[in-house]
């Protein structure tokens, strides 16, 4: 949503700025043909070179990045929920204001554009027809419209197709056909529900459509027609008759504009025309460096890391003897972290909540190392879950062979308002579409079995049997909500737990065409070697 109205507001900035461009520069110039082009550069570039900024890198938590710094992964079972606390402030979330806003608008310029399509089609049912010349059609209608012509069809009242003028208005609507002001007027429909919001915009298509018209007169005027009297014979077809906007229309608003410019002699030198084309590369590179600058953004907000100290080249092992082990336990971590975890104010007044996951290496002495955002949720909420795993005390560091060794943590921290953590979603049972793992029931289960790390307690008690773990498959296919169904003993419950928080996003259940949350039970079994054989406990 914010990537949006960012894309909207960038893509505004360059029409504002090529308007005011053309303003300045090219009001009374009479190099036409430059000025079209000039316009649709203006409309084309400013529409599609921000859409960069939607193109934000996808971080993904992959075992390739750390093929250079192996680590022994450990994911905490539960996390720590951080609730922002009730406020009587105002709440009110403008992004989705400003959102909705744009939506109506554009919705509503929409069915204008719709309903002036509809007008075409009765006039078009409802008029005499005939074939022109350049592929073109002429339709003789009732009303007493100013002449028009819409993509390759020309529309005139009844009351001038017979009059001495209708040449003069088929040779003018012609010459917007054969140079194909249709494709101008296609891509200038585009512009108007996108920057519905935005004055220069609409001022820029005006003076397009402007251009065009001077084009056709242009036209005209190169078959030797008399410039007086050609004059006049605009004047008489357009006075009195309404206009159908957006089209190639005769009127009133234009027309002393258009009586200047054909009385102007060729004033502008050629030569500025490459002048004024330079003038636009300031404009585009500022569309560029506008939008690189939202990518990087954007980017960095994913994969925000915090400056910790500098790794050692010590290996960080994949198993370990002894687990690193927060002071007081794993729960007594998550109090810490809930104690200490501050809800950023710009993040409750904008209604921005998720489920952050941090990674960081629990080094030799204890120390906190490499902390880095793995997965992302917002800028505000990726800084304080960075900043408070920084400022953890140091750990009982793990052990391998007798002595420490370092281990790579993950830890997701989340992040609830008030009002979400009053108002809890519905978890279906059963869903029209379940929600399904990467690749199917076999590759989950084969997924299981590769990650799982069998407990060196659980060998040594020769513990083994099937643990049951409920989870739900939120919305957008993460796992949440882990919880031990059936248990055997601590070390397999919290290594099944460990596993199945760790799976990927799976492909998230849909009800009545909607995603929706759903709840699983799977069986994690654990069994010791065949020749080793062991109770079940």
């Amino acid at each position: 949503m914010m990537i949006w109205l960012k894309y909207l507001g960038l893509s505004g900035i360059g029409i504002a700025l090529f308007y005011l461009l053309g303003v300045v520069l090219l009001r009374k110039s009479t190099l036409l043909r430059a000025k079209r082009w000039y316009y649709l550069i203006a409309i084309v570039f400013s529409l599609l070179l921000p859409l960069l900024s939607l193109a934000v890198p996808k971080r993904e938590v992959e075992e390739a990045q750390d093929k250079l710094l192996p680590s022994f992964t450990i994911v905490i079972e539960e996390e720590p929920t951080i609730t922002a606390p009730a406020t009587k402030r105002n709440t009110i979330d403008w992004t989705r204001v400003l959102m909705a806003t744009w939506a109506i608008g554009a919705a509503s310029t929409l069915i204008w554009l719709t309903s002036g399509g509809y007008k075409l089609y009765r006039l078009c049912r409802t008029s005499t027809k005939r074939e022109l010349s350049h592929n073109a059609t002429l339709y003789e209608v009732d009303e007493e419209l100013a002449p028009f012509t819409i993509g390759r069809a020309i529309f005139i009242p009844k009351s001038l197709s017979q009059s001495d003028i209708t040449p003069t208005i088929l040779s003018h609507e012609l010459e917007h056909i054969r140079q194909k002001h249709y494709w101008d007027i296609i891509i200038s429909t585009v512009l108007q529900p996108l920057q519905w919001w935005n004055p220069c915009a609409w001022g820029l298509l005006q003076q397009l459509r402007t251009n065009l018209e001077y084009l056709a007169d242009q036209g005209v005027l190169r078959e030797g027609r008399d410039r007086k009297t050609y004059q006049y014979q605009l004047l008489e077809c357009t006075l009195g008759r309404k206009v159908e906007l957006p089209s190639l229309s005769f009127s009133m608003q234009n027309l002393k504009k258009r009586i200047v410019m054909m009385n102007s002699k060729n004033r502008t030198n050629k030569k500025l025309a490459v002048v004024y084309a330079l003038s636009a590369l300031p404009v585009l590179a500022f569309l560029a460096l506008g939008t690189q600058m939202v990518t990087i953004k954007q980017a960095q907000a994913s994969t925000i890391t915090e400056v910790a100290p500098p790794p050692t080249e010590d290996k960080v092992f994949e198993k370990l003897d002894v687990l690193p082990e927060f002071p007081g336990g794993g729960k007594a971590m998550m109090q810490w972290i809930s104690q200490n975890m501050q809800y950023p104010k710009n993040a409750v007044d904008g209604n921005i909540e998720g489920r952050v996951i941090v990674s960081f290496i629990v080094e030799k002495d204890g120390s906190i190392s490499n902390v880095e955002v793995k997965k992302s949720v917002h800028e505000l909420l990726d800084k304080e879950a960075l900043r408070v795993i920084n400022a953890m005390p140091k750990w009982n560091p793990g052990m391998q062979d007798g002595q420490p060794a370092r281990a790579r943590f993950f830890v997701p921290i989340s992040f609830k308002t008030q009002q979400s953590a009053e108002v809890k979603e519905k978890v279906f049972e059963d869903l029209d579409n379940m929600p399904e793992f990467p690749g199917g029931g076999k590759a989950m289960m084969e997924w299981l079995s590769q990650n799982i790390q069998y407990p060196k307690e659980a060998v040594d008690g020769k513990i083994e049997g099937r643990v049951m773990i409920s989870f739900v498959i939120e919305k957008d296919g993460s796992v949440s909500n882990a919880k031990v169904f059936r248990g055997i003993d601590e070390s397999l419950d919290n290594e099944a737990l460990r596993v199945v928080n760790a799976m990927p996003n799976w492909k998230p259940g849909m009800q009545d065409g909607q995603p929706a949350r759903a709840r699983f039970t799977i069986p994690v079994s654990f069994k010791l070697p065949r020749s080793t054989p062991a109770p079940t406990k």
